[in-house]
């Protein structure tokens, strides 16, 4: 097979680098380094903040649920080619058409 062909531009295309390089010894050991950490962090939070958590947990919820609105499932408008909201072929939620509820 021969590539004798010129590309816009005049020059070679560039040999495509790896998408994930191979982390380097050091970067496991940051990465483990900060692992740990934060397990101790969590640790400690539940054993000595408990009430303060539990104060906190209703605004944890809101703020979860706004979250998982908003990127769950991309945003306004990321529901896709559906045709409604509903649970019908034709977008009604529960009736058929031909019923007449």
């Amino acid at each position: 097979m021969n590539h004798d062909h010129q590309h816009p531009g005049g020059s070679q295309p560039e040999p495509s680098s790896p998408i994930r390089p191979v982390p380097d010894g050091r970067a496991l050991l940051i990465r483990g380094g900060l692992t740990v950490l934060i397990i101790i962090a969590v640790i400690y939070l539940l054993t000595n903040h408990w009430l303060h958590l539990l104060d906190a947990l209703p605004y944890v919820f809101v703020v979860g649920m706004m979250a998982m609105h908003l990127f769950g499932h991309g945003g306004h408008g990321g529901h896709g080619g559906h045709g409604g909201h509903g649970d019908g072929p034709d977008g009604t939620a529960g009736r058929s058409a031909g019923n007449g509820n």
